[in-house]
Protein backbone atom coordinates (compact mmCIF):
# COMPACT_ATOMS: atom_id res chain seq x y z
CA UNK A 1 0.00 0.00 0.00
CA UNK A 2 2.80 2.13 0.13
CA UNK A 3 4.22 4.49 2.96
CA UNK A 4 1.51 6.48 4.71
CA UNK A 5 2.44 10.31 5.11
CA UNK A 6 1.07 12.15 7.87
CA UNK A 7 1.36 15.92 7.87
CA UNK A 8 -0.88 16.91 11.56
CA UNK A 9 -0.66 15.82 14.30
CA UNK A 10 -4.52 14.60 14.00
CA UNK A 11 -3.68 12.88 10.93
CA UNK A 12 -0.86 11.10 12.47
CA UNK A 13 -2.47 9.78 15.33
CA UNK A 14 -5.61 8.39 12.99
CA UNK A 15 -3.03 6.42 11.12
CA UNK A 16 -1.41 4.95 14.45
CA UNK A 17 -4.63 4.15 15.87
CA UNK A 18 -6.07 2.26 12.55
CA UNK A 19 -2.76 0.86 11.95
CA UNK A 20 -2.84 -0.26 15.86
CA UNK A 21 -6.69 -1.46 15.57
CA UNK A 22 -5.98 -3.94 12.67
CA UNK A 23 -3.13 -4.92 14.15
CA UNK A 24 -4.61 -5.99 17.75
CA UNK A 25 -7.51 -7.47 15.93
CA UNK A 26 -5.18 -10.27 15.80
CA UNK A 27 -5.15 -10.90 19.79
CA UNK A 28 -1.58 -9.39 19.47
CA UNK A 29 -0.61 -6.13 21.29
CA UNK A 30 0.66 -3.51 18.81
CA UNK A 31 3.66 -1.32 19.81
CA UNK A 32 5.20 1.81 18.04
CA UNK A 33 8.49 2.77 17.75
CA UNK A 34 9.61 6.11 16.65
CA UNK A 35 12.63 7.49 14.23
CA UNK A 36 13.13 11.28 14.19
CA UNK A 37 14.91 12.93 11.48
CA UNK A 38 15.71 16.05 9.77
CA UNK A 39 15.51 14.13 6.95
CA UNK A 40 18.33 14.19 3.90
CA UNK A 41 18.47 10.11 5.41
CA UNK A 42 21.17 7.84 4.80
CA UNK A 43 22.14 4.33 5.73
CA UNK A 44 22.51 5.13 9.53
CA UNK A 45 18.90 6.29 9.45
CA UNK A 46 17.75 3.11 7.81
CA UNK A 47 19.86 1.49 10.38
CA UNK A 48 17.49 2.94 12.90
CA UNK A 49 14.14 2.47 11.36
CA UNK A 50 15.38 -1.28 10.57
CA UNK A 51 16.41 -1.47 14.18
CA UNK A 52 12.27 -0.19 15.18
CA UNK A 53 10.72 -2.78 12.62
CA UNK A 54 12.58 -5.30 14.28
CA UNK A 55 11.52 -4.51 17.95
CA UNK A 56 7.74 -3.04 17.00
CA UNK A 57 4.65 -3.48 15.05
CA UNK A 58 4.84 0.11 13.56
CA UNK A 59 7.73 2.21 13.16
CA UNK A 60 7.18 6.22 12.35
CA UNK A 61 9.60 8.36 11.38
CA UNK A 62 9.50 12.26 11.60
CA UNK A 63 11.05 14.27 8.74
CA UNK A 64 11.43 17.74 10.02
CA UNK A 65 13.89 20.48 9.91
CA UNK A 66 13.77 22.49 12.94
CA UNK A 67 14.23 25.88 13.18
CA UNK A 68 14.77 25.82 16.93
CA UNK A 69 18.15 24.05 17.12
CA UNK A 70 20.05 26.07 14.37
CA UNK A 71 21.87 28.88 15.31
CA UNK A 72 21.55 32.43 13.24
CA UNK A 73 24.81 31.89 11.22
CA UNK A 74 24.48 28.10 10.79
CA UNK A 75 22.86 26.09 7.75
CA UNK A 76 19.29 25.90 8.30
CA UNK A 77 18.00 27.24 4.65
CA UNK A 78 20.80 25.01 3.16
CA UNK A 79 20.14 21.69 5.13
CA UNK A 80 19.09 19.00 2.37
CA UNK A 81 16.13 18.26 2.14
CA UNK A 82 15.10 14.99 -0.37
CA UNK A 83 11.59 13.85 1.07
CA UNK A 84 10.58 11.56 -1.71
CA UNK A 85 14.13 9.86 -1.67
CA UNK A 86 13.99 9.78 2.60
CA UNK A 87 10.16 8.19 1.97
CA UNK A 88 11.62 5.43 -0.08
CA UNK A 89 14.35 4.97 2.33
CA UNK A 90 11.55 4.73 5.36
CA UNK A 91 9.37 2.17 3.42
CA UNK A 92 12.01 -0.44 2.39
CA UNK A 93 13.48 -0.37 6.08
CA UNK A 94 9.99 -1.53 7.38
CA UNK A 95 8.61 1.47 8.44
CA UNK A 96 4.97 2.55 7.80
CA UNK A 97 4.32 6.31 8.50
CA UNK A 98 6.18 9.29 8.00
CA UNK A 99 5.16 12.14 9.81
CA UNK A 100 6.19 15.39 7.97
CA UNK A 101 4.80 18.71 9.73
CA UNK A 102 5.07 22.21 9.07
CA UNK A 103 6.66 24.66 11.49
CA UNK A 104 3.54 25.84 12.32
CA UNK A 105 1.68 22.73 13.05
CA UNK A 106 4.44 22.38 15.73
CA UNK A 107 5.40 25.90 17.06
CA UNK A 108 1.82 27.96 16.69
CA UNK A 109 2.40 31.72 16.91
CA UNK A 110 1.85 31.21 20.59
CA UNK A 111 3.92 28.95 21.24
CA UNK A 112 6.08 29.93 24.38
CA UNK A 113 7.88 26.62 26.17
CA UNK A 114 11.41 25.81 25.65
CA UNK A 115 12.48 22.61 27.66
CA UNK A 116 16.05 22.63 28.69
CA UNK A 117 18.30 19.98 30.33
CA UNK A 118 20.71 22.32 32.42
CA UNK A 119 24.33 21.79 32.70
CA UNK A 120 24.81 19.10 30.53
CA UNK A 121 23.72 20.63 27.45
CA UNK A 122 26.45 23.71 27.97
CA UNK A 123 29.13 21.43 27.39
CA UNK A 124 30.69 20.40 23.67
CA UNK A 125 28.78 21.12 21.25
CA UNK A 126 26.46 23.29 24.01
CA UNK A 127 29.30 25.41 24.38
CA UNK A 128 29.73 26.71 20.72
CA UNK A 129 25.86 26.03 20.12
CA UNK A 130 23.91 28.11 22.60
CA UNK A 131 19.86 27.32 22.94
CA UNK A 132 20.63 24.43 20.33
CA UNK A 133 19.94 21.17 22.70
CA UNK A 134 17.30 23.44 24.10
CA UNK A 135 15.86 23.65 20.98
CA UNK A 136 16.26 19.64 20.38
CA UNK A 137 14.96 18.85 23.99
CA UNK A 138 11.92 20.93 22.76
CA UNK A 139 11.11 19.36 19.62
CA UNK A 140 11.70 15.67 20.78
CA UNK A 141 9.52 15.92 23.33
CA UNK A 142 6.66 17.30 21.41
CA UNK A 143 7.57 14.87 18.71
CA UNK A 144 7.27 11.93 21.52
CA UNK A 145 3.96 13.32 22.84
CA UNK A 146 2.06 13.06 18.94
CA UNK A 147 3.31 9.35 18.53
CA UNK A 148 3.11 8.05 21.69
CA UNK A 149 5.50 5.36 21.03
CA UNK A 150 6.89 3.07 23.09
CA UNK A 151 10.15 3.29 22.03
CA UNK A 152 12.20 5.80 20.22
CA UNK A 153 15.68 5.58 18.25
CA UNK A 154 18.60 7.86 18.49
CA UNK A 155 22.22 7.09 16.76
CA UNK A 156 25.12 7.55 19.25
CA UNK A 157 27.22 9.81 16.94
CA UNK A 158 25.78 12.26 18.16
CA UNK A 159 26.60 11.02 21.88
CA UNK A 160 25.14 14.45 23.78
CA UNK A 161 22.41 14.86 22.08
CA UNK A 162 21.37 10.60 23.13
CA UNK A 163 22.38 11.63 26.82
CA UNK A 164 20.49 14.75 27.11
CA UNK A 165 17.43 13.14 25.68
CA UNK A 166 17.54 10.02 27.58
CA UNK A 167 17.92 12.35 30.91
CA UNK A 168 15.17 14.68 29.83
CA UNK A 169 12.64 11.25 29.14
CA UNK A 170 13.84 10.13 32.59
CA UNK A 171 13.91 13.69 34.76
CA UNK A 172 10.44 13.72 33.16
CA UNK A 173 8.73 10.96 33.34
CA UNK A 174 8.28 9.84 29.82
CA UNK A 175 6.82 6.66 29.13
CA UNK A 176 8.46 6.06 26.07
CA UNK A 177 12.22 4.16 26.03
CA UNK A 178 15.00 6.30 24.77
CA UNK A 179 17.14 3.64 22.51
CA UNK A 180 20.58 4.45 21.59
CA UNK A 181 21.74 2.70 18.43
CA UNK A 182 25.78 2.27 17.48
CA UNK A 183 27.27 4.81 14.73
CA UNK A 184 27.16 3.39 11.37
CA UNK A 185 30.62 3.74 9.41
CA UNK A 186 31.04 3.85 5.96
CA UNK A 187 34.31 1.35 5.25
CA UNK A 188 37.27 3.56 6.24
CA UNK A 189 35.43 4.13 9.57
CA UNK A 190 33.65 7.72 8.80
CA UNK A 191 30.66 8.57 10.40
CA UNK A 192 27.58 8.67 8.31
CA UNK A 193 25.93 12.43 8.36
CA UNK A 194 23.31 13.82 6.58
CA UNK A 195 26.33 17.06 6.10
CA UNK A 196 28.55 14.47 4.30
CA UNK A 197 27.06 15.73 1.08
CA UNK A 198 28.92 19.04 1.44
CA UNK A 199 31.97 17.59 1.80
CA UNK A 200 34.61 17.37 -2.00
CA UNK A 201 37.11 14.86 -2.51
CA UNK A 202 39.37 16.93 -0.43
CA UNK A 203 37.58 18.38 2.64
CA UNK A 204 36.51 14.16 3.01
CA UNK A 205 40.26 13.52 2.71
CA UNK A 206 41.05 15.89 5.43
CA UNK A 207 37.66 15.10 7.91
CA UNK A 208 39.13 11.19 7.97
CA UNK A 209 41.55 12.40 10.29
CA UNK A 210 38.52 12.22 12.97
CA UNK A 211 38.29 8.29 12.99
CA UNK A 212 42.02 7.85 12.56
CA UNK A 213 42.00 9.78 16.10
CA UNK A 214 39.39 7.76 17.74
CA UNK A 215 41.34 4.53 16.58
CA UNK A 216 44.68 5.94 17.84
CA UNK A 217 42.78 6.79 21.13
CA UNK A 218 40.82 3.45 21.03
CA UNK A 219 43.88 1.68 20.74
CA UNK A 220 45.78 3.50 23.83
CA UNK A 221 42.97 2.69 26.05
CA UNK A 222 42.89 -0.80 24.73
CA UNK A 223 46.14 -1.13 25.13
CA UNK A 224 45.90 -0.57 28.94
CA UNK A 225 46.20 3.22 29.31
CA UNK A 226 43.66 4.74 31.59
CA UNK A 227 44.99 8.39 31.90
CA UNK A 228 42.69 10.46 30.59
CA UNK A 229 45.68 13.19 29.29
CA UNK A 230 47.34 10.13 27.48
CA UNK A 231 44.15 9.03 25.77
CA UNK A 232 43.60 12.70 24.55
CA UNK A 233 46.97 13.24 23.75
CA UNK A 234 47.25 9.98 21.29
CA UNK A 235 43.52 11.74 19.49
CA UNK A 236 45.06 15.16 18.75
CA UNK A 237 48.56 13.94 17.42
CA UNK A 238 46.69 12.70 14.55
CA UNK A 239 43.82 15.67 14.87
CA UNK A 240 47.15 18.51 14.88
CA UNK A 241 48.85 17.00 12.19
CA UNK A 242 46.07 17.10 9.76
CA UNK A 243 46.66 21.12 7.92
CA UNK A 244 42.95 21.00 6.52
CA UNK A 245 40.73 20.32 9.89
CA UNK A 246 40.42 23.09 12.34
CA UNK A 247 39.66 21.77 15.33
CA UNK A 248 36.78 22.99 17.46
CA UNK A 249 37.22 20.48 20.91
CA UNK A 250 38.45 16.83 21.55
CA UNK A 251 37.66 15.91 25.18
CA UNK A 252 36.73 13.10 27.10
CA UNK A 253 33.50 13.20 29.15
CA UNK A 254 31.54 11.13 31.36
CA UNK A 255 29.52 8.85 29.48
CA UNK A 256 26.50 9.09 31.76
CA UNK A 257 26.53 12.82 32.96
CA UNK A 258 28.97 14.26 30.43
CA UNK A 259 31.35 15.77 33.20
CA UNK A 260 34.78 16.54 32.65
CA UNK A 261 37.49 13.22 32.70
CA UNK A 262 40.60 15.09 33.60
CA UNK A 263 42.14 11.98 35.51
CA UNK A 264 41.75 8.36 35.15
CA UNK A 265 39.08 6.86 33.24
CA UNK A 266 37.55 4.87 35.49
CA UNK A 267 34.21 4.17 34.29
CA UNK A 268 31.97 4.43 31.02
CA UNK A 269 33.91 7.62 28.89
CA UNK A 270 32.93 9.50 25.57
CA UNK A 271 36.02 10.77 23.70
CA UNK A 272 33.70 13.34 21.62
CA UNK A 273 35.23 15.83 18.72
CA UNK A 274 34.13 18.44 16.74
CA UNK A 275 35.90 20.35 14.11
CA UNK A 276 35.85 22.12 10.70
CA UNK A 277 36.95 21.00 6.89
CA UNK A 278 36.82 23.43 4.12
CA UNK A 279 36.24 22.39 0.12
CA UNK A 280 37.32 23.32 -2.75
CA UNK A 281 33.91 25.54 -3.12
CA UNK A 282 34.41 27.76 0.12
CA UNK A 283 32.04 25.32 2.07
CA UNK A 284 33.01 24.89 5.30
CA UNK A 285 31.28 22.04 7.45
CA UNK A 286 31.00 21.03 11.36
CA UNK A 287 31.30 17.48 11.67
CA UNK A 288 31.08 15.72 15.03
CA UNK A 289 32.14 12.01 15.90
CA UNK A 290 32.93 10.28 19.31
CA UNK A 291 34.20 7.03 20.37
CA UNK A 292 32.75 5.27 24.03
CA UNK A 293 36.13 3.92 26.19
CA UNK A 294 34.61 0.75 27.91
CA UNK A 295 35.29 -2.32 29.69
CA UNK A 296 31.95 -3.02 29.83
CA UNK A 297 30.82 -6.04 27.37
CA UNK A 298 27.98 -5.06 25.97
CA UNK A 299 29.63 -1.41 24.85
CA UNK A 300 33.56 -3.45 24.38
CA UNK A 301 32.81 -5.32 20.93
CA UNK A 302 31.76 -2.08 19.40
CA UNK A 303 35.08 -0.47 20.42
CA UNK A 304 36.63 -3.38 19.38
CA UNK A 305 35.54 -3.44 15.84
CA UNK A 306 36.37 0.13 15.47
CA UNK A 307 39.96 0.02 16.33
CA UNK A 308 40.21 -3.77 14.79
CA UNK A 309 39.05 -2.18 11.48
CA UNK A 310 41.67 0.28 11.16
CA UNK A 311 44.67 -2.10 11.92
CA UNK A 312 43.06 -4.05 9.08
CA UNK A 313 43.36 -0.81 6.79
CA UNK A 314 47.29 0.15 7.59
Amino acid sequence: MGILVARTRHELKTKIAALRSTIEEAGVRATVGFVPTMGALHDGHATLVRKSSKDNSITVVSIFVNPKQFGPQEDFAKYPRTFEADCALCEKAGAQIVFAPTADELYPADFKTQVNVSEMSDVLCGAYRPDHFAGVCTVVLLLLNCVSADRAYFGLKDFQQFTIIARMAADLDHPTCIMGVPTVRDGDGFALSSRNRYLDDGARKSALCIPRALRAAGHCFLDGNSDSQTVLAAALEILSSESGFELQYCEIRNAKNLSLCNDKITQDSVLAIAGFVQGGDGVRTRLIDNIVLTHEPDRLETLLDFVRQGANQQ
